[in-house]
Protein backbone atom coordinates (compact mmCIF):
# COMPACT_ATOMS: atom_id res chain seq x y z
CA UNK A 1 0.00 0.00 0.00
CA UNK A 2 1.22 3.19 -0.96
CA UNK A 3 2.76 5.72 1.74
CA UNK A 4 0.05 9.11 2.01
CA UNK A 5 3.31 11.78 0.92
CA UNK A 6 3.73 14.93 -0.51
CA UNK A 7 3.98 14.72 -4.56
CA UNK A 8 6.92 17.28 -4.63
CA UNK A 9 8.69 14.60 -2.34
CA UNK A 10 8.09 12.00 -4.22
CA UNK A 11 9.13 13.99 -7.64
CA UNK A 12 12.57 14.96 -5.79
CA UNK A 13 13.29 11.55 -4.99
CA UNK A 14 12.47 10.70 -8.58
CA UNK A 15 15.23 13.33 -9.78
CA UNK A 16 17.88 12.08 -7.26
CA UNK A 17 17.47 8.65 -8.82
CA UNK A 18 17.31 9.68 -12.60
CA UNK A 19 20.75 12.06 -11.66
CA UNK A 20 22.34 9.09 -10.26
CA UNK A 21 25.39 7.34 -12.00
CA UNK A 22 23.44 3.66 -12.10
CA UNK A 23 20.39 5.24 -14.20
CA UNK A 24 21.65 8.59 -15.63
CA UNK A 25 22.97 6.27 -19.28
CA UNK A 26 19.40 4.38 -18.79
CA UNK A 27 17.18 6.40 -20.83
CA UNK A 28 14.53 3.23 -20.96
CA UNK A 29 14.74 2.55 -17.63
CA UNK A 30 14.23 6.17 -16.53
CA UNK A 31 11.20 6.37 -18.95
CA UNK A 32 9.61 2.97 -17.24
CA UNK A 33 10.44 4.69 -13.49
CA UNK A 34 8.64 7.63 -14.42
CA UNK A 35 5.88 6.34 -15.83
CA UNK A 36 5.34 3.92 -12.75
CA UNK A 37 5.54 6.91 -10.42
CA UNK A 38 3.33 8.85 -12.23
CA UNK A 39 0.67 5.83 -12.66
CA UNK A 40 1.29 5.31 -8.51
CA UNK A 41 0.54 8.97 -7.82
CA UNK A 42 -2.84 8.70 -9.86
CA UNK A 43 -3.57 5.31 -7.95
CA UNK A 44 -3.56 3.10 -11.47
CA UNK A 45 -3.37 -0.33 -11.85
CA UNK A 46 -0.79 -1.16 -14.02
CA UNK A 47 -0.54 -4.59 -15.93
CA UNK A 48 1.85 -5.48 -18.07
CA UNK A 49 0.08 -5.07 -21.32
CA UNK A 50 -0.37 -1.35 -20.28
CA UNK A 51 2.70 -0.81 -19.81
CA UNK A 52 3.41 -2.32 -23.49
CA UNK A 53 1.10 -0.80 -25.13
CA UNK A 54 1.81 2.71 -23.36
CA UNK A 55 5.71 2.77 -23.74
CA UNK A 56 6.17 0.50 -26.23
CA UNK A 57 4.07 0.42 -29.18
CA UNK A 58 5.80 0.06 -32.26
CA UNK A 59 7.55 -2.83 -30.58
CA UNK A 60 4.75 -4.46 -28.48
CA UNK A 61 2.36 -6.92 -29.80
CA UNK A 62 -0.37 -8.23 -27.95
CA UNK A 63 -0.85 -11.61 -29.29
CA UNK A 64 2.27 -12.68 -29.55
CA UNK A 65 5.30 -13.93 -26.86
CA UNK A 66 6.81 -10.18 -26.60
CA UNK A 67 9.08 -10.18 -23.20
CA UNK A 68 10.35 -6.27 -24.02
CA UNK A 69 8.41 -5.28 -20.95
CA UNK A 70 9.31 -8.70 -18.56
CA UNK A 71 12.94 -7.84 -19.74
CA UNK A 72 12.70 -3.73 -18.97
CA UNK A 73 11.12 -4.55 -15.58
CA UNK A 74 13.80 -6.83 -14.28
CA UNK A 75 16.22 -4.28 -15.51
CA UNK A 76 14.40 -1.63 -13.41
CA UNK A 77 14.26 -3.64 -10.36
CA UNK A 78 17.92 -4.58 -10.23
CA UNK A 79 18.87 -0.91 -10.71
CA UNK A 80 16.53 0.02 -7.46
CA UNK A 81 17.61 -2.86 -5.84
CA UNK A 82 21.47 -1.33 -6.63
CA UNK A 83 20.49 2.08 -6.21
CA UNK A 84 19.27 1.88 -2.42
CA UNK A 85 22.16 -0.28 -1.71
CA UNK A 86 24.88 2.19 -2.13
CA UNK A 87 25.11 3.60 1.32
CA UNK A 88 25.52 7.27 0.67
CA UNK A 89 22.36 7.08 -0.41
CA UNK A 90 19.29 8.53 2.32
CA UNK A 91 16.50 8.37 1.21
CA UNK A 92 13.34 10.00 2.37
CA UNK A 93 10.93 7.95 0.57
CA UNK A 94 11.30 4.62 -1.40
CA UNK A 95 9.81 3.57 -4.37
CA UNK A 96 9.18 -0.39 -4.10
CA UNK A 97 8.32 -2.85 -6.95
CA UNK A 98 7.61 -6.10 -5.52
CA UNK A 99 9.09 -9.14 -7.97
CA UNK A 100 6.16 -10.38 -10.29
CA UNK A 101 4.54 -7.23 -9.81
CA UNK A 102 3.99 -4.26 -12.26
CA UNK A 103 2.83 -1.50 -9.92
CA UNK A 104 5.05 0.58 -7.77
CA UNK A 105 4.70 1.68 -4.11
CA UNK A 106 6.29 4.22 -2.19
CA UNK A 107 7.18 2.99 1.40
CA UNK A 108 9.59 4.08 4.36
CA UNK A 109 13.18 3.65 4.47
CA UNK A 110 12.04 1.68 7.85
CA UNK A 111 9.88 -0.07 6.63
CA UNK A 112 12.16 -1.10 3.41
CA UNK A 113 14.83 -1.96 5.22
CA UNK A 114 13.15 -4.20 7.35
CA UNK A 115 12.25 -6.08 4.49
CA UNK A 116 15.66 -6.47 3.29
CA UNK A 117 17.47 -6.57 7.00
CA UNK A 118 19.63 -9.34 7.02
CA UNK A 119 20.13 -11.72 10.16
CA UNK A 120 23.92 -10.40 11.44
CA UNK A 121 24.72 -11.61 14.48
CA UNK A 122 23.79 -14.94 16.12
CA UNK A 123 24.25 -16.69 19.04
CA UNK A 124 25.68 -20.12 18.64
CA UNK A 125 26.94 -22.17 21.55
CA UNK A 126 30.35 -23.27 20.85
CA UNK A 127 29.78 -26.97 21.00
CA UNK A 128 27.81 -26.34 18.09
CA UNK A 129 29.78 -24.24 16.24
CA UNK A 130 32.11 -26.27 14.88
CA UNK A 131 29.18 -28.70 13.89
CA UNK A 132 27.95 -25.82 12.06
CA UNK A 133 31.65 -25.24 10.20
CA UNK A 134 32.03 -28.74 9.52
CA UNK A 135 28.40 -29.08 7.86
CA UNK A 136 28.72 -25.61 6.23
CA UNK A 137 32.00 -26.63 4.62
CA UNK A 138 30.50 -30.20 3.47
CA UNK A 139 27.43 -28.42 2.00
CA UNK A 140 29.94 -25.16 -0.22
CA UNK A 141 31.95 -28.65 -1.61
CA UNK A 142 28.71 -30.86 -2.43
CA UNK A 143 27.10 -27.78 -3.64
CA UNK A 144 30.57 -27.14 -6.02
CA UNK A 145 30.56 -30.31 -7.18
CA UNK A 146 27.16 -30.08 -8.38
CA UNK A 147 28.04 -27.13 -9.75
CA UNK A 148 30.43 -27.97 -11.84
CA UNK A 149 28.83 -31.36 -13.33
CA UNK A 150 25.57 -28.86 -13.93
CA UNK A 151 26.98 -26.16 -15.28
CA UNK A 152 27.54 -26.12 -19.04
CA UNK A 153 30.93 -27.55 -19.38
CA UNK A 154 31.53 -25.00 -22.71
CA UNK A 155 32.59 -20.99 -21.93
CA UNK A 156 30.26 -20.50 -25.35
CA UNK A 157 27.05 -21.06 -23.83
CA UNK A 158 28.63 -20.50 -19.95
CA UNK A 159 28.81 -16.98 -20.89
CA UNK A 160 25.84 -16.30 -22.32
CA UNK A 161 24.01 -18.17 -19.49
CA UNK A 162 25.70 -16.70 -16.27
CA UNK A 163 24.62 -13.06 -18.06
CA UNK A 164 22.50 -10.59 -16.41
CA UNK A 165 21.35 -9.85 -20.31
CA UNK A 166 17.99 -11.23 -21.49
CA UNK A 167 18.10 -14.11 -24.06
CA UNK A 168 16.06 -14.29 -27.12
CA UNK A 169 15.19 -17.33 -29.21
CA UNK A 170 14.79 -16.06 -32.94
CA UNK A 171 12.38 -18.58 -35.10
CA UNK A 172 12.96 -17.81 -39.30
CA UNK A 173 9.29 -17.53 -40.39
CA UNK A 174 7.93 -17.18 -44.09
CA UNK A 175 6.37 -13.83 -45.19
CA UNK A 176 3.21 -14.80 -46.76
CA UNK A 177 0.72 -12.39 -49.49
CA UNK A 178 -2.69 -13.00 -50.18
CA UNK A 179 -3.39 -13.07 -53.73
CA UNK A 180 -6.09 -13.83 -55.65
CA UNK A 181 -6.15 -16.86 -57.80
CA UNK A 182 -7.83 -17.28 -61.31
CA UNK A 183 -11.01 -18.46 -59.88
CA UNK A 184 -11.07 -15.07 -58.20
CA UNK A 185 -10.44 -16.51 -54.58
CA UNK A 186 -7.89 -15.15 -51.99
CA UNK A 187 -5.17 -17.48 -52.27
CA UNK A 188 -2.42 -17.63 -49.95
CA UNK A 189 1.04 -17.69 -51.88
CA UNK A 190 4.93 -17.56 -51.38
CA UNK A 191 6.84 -14.82 -53.07
CA UNK A 192 10.66 -15.66 -53.08
CA UNK A 193 11.07 -12.17 -53.81
CA UNK A 194 8.97 -10.87 -50.61
CA UNK A 195 9.66 -11.57 -47.17
CA UNK A 196 8.75 -8.57 -45.25
CA UNK A 197 6.17 -5.23 -46.00
CA UNK A 198 8.79 -3.51 -47.41
CA UNK A 199 9.58 -5.91 -49.97
CA UNK A 200 5.94 -6.12 -50.83
CA UNK A 201 5.65 -2.25 -51.44
CA UNK A 202 8.93 -3.18 -54.06
CA UNK A 203 7.10 -5.85 -55.59
CA UNK A 204 3.89 -3.98 -55.88
CA UNK A 205 5.37 -0.92 -57.26
CA UNK A 206 7.24 -3.31 -59.78
CA UNK A 207 3.99 -5.28 -60.96
CA UNK A 208 1.12 -3.26 -60.02
CA UNK A 209 -0.98 -5.46 -62.31
CA UNK A 210 -0.61 -7.86 -59.66
CA UNK A 211 -3.00 -7.74 -56.49
CA UNK A 212 -1.66 -9.35 -53.66
CA UNK A 213 -1.66 -7.78 -50.24
CA UNK A 214 -0.39 -8.64 -46.89
CA UNK A 215 -1.77 -10.82 -44.27
CA UNK A 216 -1.88 -11.33 -40.48
CA UNK A 217 0.14 -14.36 -40.49
CA UNK A 218 3.68 -15.92 -41.47
CA UNK A 219 4.96 -19.44 -41.92
CA UNK A 220 7.21 -21.96 -40.28
CA UNK A 221 9.04 -24.82 -41.55
CA UNK A 222 8.91 -28.11 -38.71
CA UNK A 223 12.27 -26.98 -37.74
CA UNK A 224 10.48 -24.44 -35.45
CA UNK A 225 8.77 -26.94 -33.18
CA UNK A 226 11.79 -29.11 -32.84
CA UNK A 227 14.47 -26.79 -32.65
CA UNK A 228 12.31 -24.74 -29.68
CA UNK A 229 11.96 -28.01 -28.05
CA UNK A 230 15.87 -28.60 -27.93
CA UNK A 231 16.54 -25.11 -26.93
CA UNK A 232 13.78 -25.29 -24.28
CA UNK A 233 15.56 -28.63 -22.75
CA UNK A 234 18.55 -27.17 -23.20
CA UNK A 235 17.89 -24.05 -20.95
CA UNK A 236 15.78 -25.39 -18.46
CA UNK A 237 18.72 -28.01 -17.42
CA UNK A 238 20.69 -24.88 -17.37
CA UNK A 239 18.08 -23.07 -15.15
CA UNK A 240 17.79 -20.59 -17.34
CA UNK A 241 15.30 -19.19 -19.53
CA UNK A 242 14.64 -17.10 -23.18
CA UNK A 243 11.64 -15.11 -24.85
CA UNK A 244 10.49 -16.14 -28.31
CA UNK A 245 10.45 -13.76 -31.31
CA UNK A 246 9.55 -14.25 -34.78
CA UNK A 247 12.17 -12.85 -37.37
CA UNK A 248 9.00 -11.26 -39.25
CA UNK A 249 9.10 -9.06 -35.53
CA UNK A 250 12.48 -8.75 -34.83
CA UNK A 251 14.40 -5.01 -34.58
CA UNK A 252 17.96 -4.06 -34.75
CA UNK A 253 17.29 -2.69 -30.40
CA UNK A 254 16.75 -6.51 -29.61
CA UNK A 255 20.38 -7.10 -30.80
CA UNK A 256 21.46 -4.39 -28.07
CA UNK A 257 19.29 -5.70 -25.13
CA UNK A 258 19.51 -9.50 -25.68
CA UNK A 259 21.40 -12.45 -26.23
CA UNK A 260 20.06 -13.58 -29.26
CA UNK A 261 19.99 -17.21 -30.76
CA UNK A 262 18.48 -17.53 -34.42
CA UNK A 263 17.36 -21.00 -35.90
CA UNK A 264 16.15 -21.25 -39.44
CA UNK A 265 16.72 -20.49 -42.78
CA UNK A 266 18.84 -17.47 -44.71
CA UNK A 267 16.42 -17.50 -47.41
CA UNK A 268 14.19 -16.28 -45.10
CA UNK A 269 16.23 -13.88 -43.19
CA UNK A 270 14.99 -9.98 -42.83
CA UNK A 271 16.38 -7.38 -40.15
CA UNK A 272 19.06 -10.77 -39.52
CA UNK A 273 20.41 -10.95 -43.09
CA UNK A 274 22.32 -7.92 -42.43
CA UNK A 275 24.58 -9.12 -39.44
CA UNK A 276 24.81 -12.83 -40.60
CA UNK A 277 28.33 -13.64 -40.82
CA UNK A 278 29.54 -9.67 -41.54
CA UNK A 279 33.02 -10.25 -39.28
CA UNK A 280 33.24 -13.06 -41.72
CA UNK A 281 36.83 -12.89 -43.59
CA UNK A 282 36.31 -16.22 -45.69
CA UNK A 283 32.29 -17.25 -45.61
CA UNK A 284 29.57 -15.73 -47.62
CA UNK A 285 26.03 -17.29 -48.54
CA UNK A 286 25.65 -18.95 -52.04
CA UNK A 287 22.92 -20.24 -53.73
CA UNK A 288 21.40 -23.29 -51.51
CA UNK A 289 24.69 -23.29 -49.31
CA UNK A 290 27.93 -21.50 -48.39
CA UNK A 291 31.10 -20.65 -50.27
CA UNK A 292 34.34 -20.62 -48.63
CA UNK A 293 37.13 -18.20 -49.83
CA UNK A 294 40.66 -18.18 -47.94
CA UNK A 295 44.07 -17.69 -49.38
CA UNK A 296 43.57 -18.52 -52.88
CA UNK A 297 41.58 -21.43 -51.60
CA UNK A 298 37.54 -21.33 -53.34
CA UNK A 299 35.32 -24.02 -52.13
CA UNK A 300 31.53 -24.39 -53.08
CA UNK A 301 29.35 -25.85 -49.98
CA UNK A 302 25.93 -26.60 -52.07
CA UNK A 303 23.23 -29.41 -50.94
CA UNK A 304 23.25 -32.36 -52.78
CA UNK A 305 20.32 -34.57 -53.52
CA UNK A 306 21.04 -38.53 -54.21
CA UNK A 307 18.58 -41.73 -54.58
CA UNK A 308 18.69 -42.61 -50.97
CA UNK A 309 20.09 -39.64 -48.65
CA UNK A 310 20.39 -36.06 -48.68
CA UNK A 311 23.88 -33.83 -47.75
CA UNK A 312 23.75 -30.18 -47.01
CA UNK A 313 25.72 -27.52 -45.07
CA UNK A 314 25.07 -25.62 -42.01
CA UNK A 315 26.60 -22.94 -40.61
CA UNK A 316 26.96 -22.48 -36.44
CA UNK A 317 27.97 -18.40 -36.11
CA UNK A 318 28.36 -17.41 -32.44
CA UNK A 319 29.63 -13.59 -32.14
CA UNK A 320 29.95 -11.19 -29.03
CA UNK A 321 29.01 -7.44 -29.60
CA UNK A 322 30.40 -4.61 -27.96
CA UNK A 323 27.19 -4.44 -26.10
CA UNK A 324 28.71 -8.29 -24.37
CA UNK A 325 25.55 -9.32 -26.08
CA UNK A 326 26.01 -12.39 -28.49
CA UNK A 327 24.34 -13.45 -31.91
CA UNK A 328 24.21 -17.44 -31.98
CA UNK A 329 23.19 -18.54 -35.92
CA UNK A 330 21.82 -21.81 -36.28
CA UNK A 331 21.54 -21.50 -39.72
CA UNK A 332 20.74 -23.45 -43.03
CA UNK A 333 18.58 -23.41 -45.85
CA UNK A 334 17.12 -27.01 -44.83
CA UNK A 335 15.43 -28.31 -41.40
CA UNK A 336 17.89 -30.98 -40.96
CA UNK A 337 20.93 -29.05 -40.90
CA UNK A 338 19.45 -26.62 -38.29
CA UNK A 339 18.27 -29.46 -36.02
CA UNK A 340 21.67 -31.46 -36.48
CA UNK A 341 23.30 -28.25 -35.08
CA UNK A 342 21.18 -27.74 -32.18
CA UNK A 343 21.53 -31.35 -31.30
CA UNK A 344 25.00 -31.19 -31.27
CA UNK A 345 25.88 -27.88 -29.96
CA UNK A 346 23.14 -29.00 -26.62
CA UNK A 347 25.69 -31.82 -26.07
CA UNK A 348 28.18 -31.49 -23.28
CA UNK A 349 30.69 -33.92 -24.40
CA UNK A 350 30.78 -33.23 -27.88
CA UNK A 351 31.29 -28.99 -26.74
CA UNK A 352 34.02 -29.52 -24.80
CA UNK A 353 35.66 -31.31 -27.65
CA UNK A 354 34.66 -28.55 -29.76
CA UNK A 355 35.73 -25.89 -27.10
CA UNK A 356 39.44 -27.33 -27.48
CA UNK A 357 39.38 -25.98 -30.80
CA UNK A 358 38.72 -22.11 -29.65
CA UNK A 359 41.65 -19.91 -28.26
CA UNK A 360 41.02 -18.84 -24.75
CA UNK A 361 40.30 -15.33 -26.05
CA UNK A 362 37.84 -14.61 -28.76
CA UNK A 363 35.32 -12.70 -30.48
CA UNK A 364 33.30 -15.85 -31.72
CA UNK A 365 33.70 -18.01 -34.39
CA UNK A 366 31.84 -19.00 -37.58
CA UNK A 367 31.43 -23.18 -38.13
CA UNK A 368 30.52 -24.66 -41.14
CA UNK A 369 29.09 -28.33 -40.71
CA UNK A 370 28.48 -31.52 -43.57
CA UNK A 371 25.26 -32.89 -42.69
CA UNK A 372 23.61 -36.09 -44.03
CA UNK A 373 20.58 -37.90 -43.68
CA UNK A 374 16.96 -37.87 -44.67
CA UNK A 375 15.32 -37.87 -41.39
CA UNK A 376 15.89 -36.63 -37.98
CA UNK A 377 16.75 -39.91 -36.93
CA UNK A 378 19.84 -40.93 -39.52
CA UNK A 379 21.53 -37.70 -39.09
CA UNK A 380 25.24 -37.62 -39.13
CA UNK A 381 26.90 -34.24 -38.73
CA UNK A 382 30.94 -32.92 -39.19
CA UNK A 383 32.79 -30.03 -38.62
CA UNK A 384 34.26 -28.97 -42.26
CA UNK A 385 35.45 -25.77 -41.67
CA UNK A 386 36.23 -23.41 -38.83
CA UNK A 387 36.90 -19.50 -38.70
CA UNK A 388 37.85 -18.21 -35.85
CA UNK A 389 36.81 -14.47 -34.99
CA UNK A 390 39.34 -11.89 -33.07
Amino acid sequence: MNTEVDKKDIETCLKDICRHPIFVKSSSSISLLSYLVNKAINHEDVKEYTIGYELFPKNYIDDKNDGIVRSHMFKLRKKLRAYYADPTIKPDLVFEIKKGQYNLSFITPKVYNKGHKLLTSIDIPVSYLKILIISVALIVLMGFALNVLLQPTSKIWGDIFNSDAAKMVVISDQYVVMKINHNGIDQATLFKEINSDEDLLKYKNKNPEENIENTDFTLMSKMAPYGTKILSDWFNKNNSEFNLQLESDLKFDDFQDNHVIFIGQFKTMNVSKSLFLKESNVFSIYKDGFKYDFDGVNKVYNTIFKRNSKVEYAMVSCVWSNHNTCRFYFVSNNDIGVIATLELFTKNQWLKEFQDKLPDKSNGFNALFKVSGLHRTDMACELVELELLN
